[in-house]
């Protein structure tokens, strides 16, 4: 499969991404929230900090995927292995790490308010291991791509 064609599914895995996470950060998760306030009898101004944890997480989602986006543009253009990628992949893993730790608060939050039903416990400590391992993979992938920038300079260097 050459550069391109990749950088294409690529990017076609991004669109998909981005279109979910419209579905679920702008439908489910809102409904689901205000369906939790009023079951448990909550005002809506306890619903208001958990409202705002969640738009705050779907812009990190936004900005992790824009610079995707961009490390997948370098991809398209034979540029795999530069340093802007691997900054890109260090910022990502940086993103899941904050979105983890907001997905924590979210769940610390809920707990307080007597809210946080065990399918949300166990959906929340799902997010949480796969914010985990994304930063862990971005982070693995950072590394393998500076030290393969390297070995490409030095080639390019003995040539």
């Amino acid at each position: 499969m050459d550069n391109k064609k990749l950088a294409f599914l690529l990017k076609l895995f991004v669109v998909i991404l981005a279109a979910l996470g419209l579905v679920f950060f702008g439908l489910c998760i809102p409904s689901l929230l205000h369906q939790l306030i009023l079951f448990y009898h909550r005002t809506l101004n306890e619903e208001l900090p958990l409202q705002l944890l969640s738009v705050t997480a779907a812009v990190i989602l936004y900005i992790a995927l824009i610079l995707f986006w961009r490390i997948c543009t370098r991809i398209g253009r034979n540029r795999s292995f530069c340093h802007e990628n691997a900054e890109g992949l260090r910022w990502i893993c940086k993103l899941a790490l904050f979105d983890t730790a907001l997905c924590l608060i979210c769940c610390l939050y809920a707990l307080f308010l007597n809210i946080l039903h065990p399918v949300l416990m166990l959906g929340g400590l799902g997010i949480m291991a796969l914010g985990g391992l994304i930063a862990v993979a971005a982070y693995t992938l950072a590394y393998l791509v500076t030290i393969a920038e390297q070995i490409q300079t030095e080639n390019e260097l003995m040539v």
